[in-house]
């Protein structure tokens, strides 16, 4: 069985071994229009996760805490014509 300090140490190996390869096999193995493709996916890729996880944070303050919500507490009051 796998345990979470094993998935944290291959998630890091894994990692280390990424740019490895891209220094290596991509930027100076190949053209640059590889590298540079490689680059604005991994850039796209990143800023996608980033978003979600904070829109996912927000979602969470906004349901522990009420902070940032816009919904109003209470109705306003209608007076009768």
């Amino acid at each position: 069985m796998v345990t979470v300090i094993d998935f944290v140490v291959q998630l890091l190996v894994s990692l280390v071994d990424l740019v490895g390869i891209f220094i290596f096999e991509i930027l100076l193995g190949v053209d640059p229009i590889t590298a540079v493709s490689f680059l604005v996916g991994a850039g796209l890729t990143t800023a996608t996760i980033v978003y979600g996880a904070y829109l996912a944070l927000g979602a969470l303050v906004n349901h522990l805490t009420g902070l940032g919500s816009s919904a109003r507490d209470s109705a306003p009051d209608r007076t009768a014509r």
